[in-house]
Formats: C-alpha cells, structure tokens, sequence
C-alpha cells in the first residue's frame, strides 16, 4: 500500500473545500490519488472495528442548525395555514355528501397553530452513518476495518448500531435509553478507535446471578495468574490509532461523556448501551455520569407511534 508523506498530507488537509452539506465517506485511495483532499472547515470521525460495522450519530443541534429549522417551520408554517381554508370547503362538503348517504362524517380539519403544527425533529437535521460499505481502508488478514467520515463539526451522541441508507432508515437498535457523547472539531481527525465494541462492559447488565458468577471466575483465575476471556467472544481489546495514511494529519482521540434518554425517532427497537467503565453506569434506568458521579438528566420522551382514537 502507497503511503502519502508527511509533505503530501500536510499539504492534502491544508486545502479547503467548499463546506460539505452532508457526511462524506472518505476512502483511502481517493486521499492516497489525491481525487479527495480533507477540509479544514469539516470534522472527521475515525471508527476501526475487526468486521464490517455500521453506526448512526446525532450531532446535537448548535445556533446555526436551529436558525435554519426555524426557517424552514416558518415556511412550513405558512403554507399550512394558506392551505386550511380550502380543507374546510373540502371538509364541508364531503359532510354534505355524507348526510346525503346517511354515513359518519369526517372529522373537521384541525387548524394549524404554533402549538400543534411541526415539521421534522430538529434533532436530525444532522444525522450521520458510517458502514459497512465505503470504508477508508481494510487488511482482512489481521481484521481491521477503518471508516473515515467528514461531518459538521460539533458535538455528536451515539444513537447505536443503526443501518442508514439513502433510501432511510433500514434496521438496527437505537441505544435510546443511555448512550455516550464526543465531540467533534473542525480540521480535526477525531479517533473513536474501537470503543464503541470494545469499551462497553456486558458483564454489567448480565443478570446478578451470571454476572456474579463470572466475577469469581475472573477473581479465581487472577489469583492463579491465569488469563480470563472476557464474556462475548471476539470482543476485541480497546484499540486507537489511525492507518498511516492519516498519521500526518492532525488527529486527536475521542473523549467520551455519558448522554441520557433519546426519542426513538425511527421506531426501531431499543435498549441502552452496556456500561462503560470509568464514562456510564447506571442506577435502574438513571444514566450516571461517572466521570462526575452525577445523574445524567434526560428530556421528556415522546412517543413516536400515533395513538388511535
């Protein structure tokens, strides 16, 4: 494999390019040709895993984010309501027609106001997916495979091992009872490394009769020097560290923080991410940040799922 020089990268991430609308799967040979160059203006996200993964992230919305949803439910807004008077006429006479075949009449139109009118949740606007397909760079033979994604700089919540394609969403797990948080700066590499395998701790949500049981094996085979496989096989140990192709660049690792609740904005199925030492436990459903000991506070959920009446 060709390595771009120190001069080459540098000289790579020191030309901007116009700011990117959406995320950007980076892939080694396009760098390595010079046909993709990285943009001081963005952020990266750096994921390695020993198989091919997937994973979504919520950037949370900043100033800028909400000024153009705000924007947008304004238009929205106004086209609802220049609309409502002709869903009145139309529900006005489907009444007639209905009185005239003795059948239920429709339920008039609700008129839009501020308080019951909304277009999509602020909260994706920025959404982002790596895998498993367009990845930066693979070696099978020792079971790496690297994602490199250009996104909007900013803070980014792990919403779990989600599928997201251009059609949508298509599968996966929203981690939407507990999850972690990173942050993201602009012409920055921001190496996640395989904490998202590798850091999660299952042992911690066995149930209290199988996680006892493997604490005293883990304490009985310390005390005899032997080594214990952690629960789950093939969980790798926590690993960082970008290919040399991107060793020029400025790069920095991942601080993770723990985040609390998240809506189940796709109607997947959901659970929470496995503690994580030294970033999340919790106490029942509590999140706890553990790098304060304090709770993690959590927004009101709201329901995805239209209620029938």
């Amino acid at each position: 494999m060709r390595i771009v020089t120190k001069l080459l990268a540098a000289a790579a991430f020191a030309l901007a390019m116009p700011a990117l609308a959406a995320p950007e799967a980076v892939e080694e040979k396009n760098i390595v040709a010079g046909k993709q160059k990285l943009d001081p203006a963005s952020g990266y996200i750096f994921v390695q895993a020993n198989y091919r993964t997937f994973g979504t992230f919520m950037r949370v919305p900043d100033d800028s984010t909400r000024a153009e949803h705000k924007k947008d439910w304004d238009e929205a807004f106004a086209k609802a309501q220049k609309k409502y008077p002709g869903k009145v006429k139309d529900w006005e006479a489907a009444v007639q027609v209905a009185k005239q075949t003795k059948k239920q009449p429709p339920e008039r139109p609700v008129e839009p106001t501020p308080e019951n009118f909304s277009i999509d949740p602020i909260e994706l606007r920025d959404t982002v997916s790596f895998g498993p397909m367009f990845i930066y760079s693979k070696d099978e033979a020792a079971g790496r495979f690297n994602y490199l994604t250009a996104v909007k700089p900013g803070t980014y919540i792990y919403y779990g091992p989600v599928l997201m394609q251009p059609g949508g969403i298509t599968g996966g797990i929203c981690f939407c009872m507990g999850t972690v948080r990173f942050e993201v700066k602009p012409g920055v590499i921001t190496d996640l490394g395989n904490f998202l395998i590798a850091a999660p701790d299952a042992v911690k949500d066995w149930d209290v009769a199988s996680a006892d049981a493997w604490r005293r094996a883990e304490e009985k085979a310390a005390k005899k020097g032997e080594p214990v496989e952690a629960p789950g096989a093939g969980r790798p140990k926590l690993a960082y560290g970008v290919p040399d192709s991107l060793k020029a660049l400025p790069t920095v690792q991942a601080e993770f923080h723990a985040h609390g609740k998240l809506n189940n904005y796709y109607a997947l199925m959901f659970t929470r991410i496995t503690p994580i030492p030294g970033v999340l436990a919790y106490r029942r459903d509590t999140v706890i940040d553990l790098r304060t000991g304090q709770d993690v506070p959590s927004p009101a959920i709201t329901t995805q799922v239209k209620i029938k009446k």
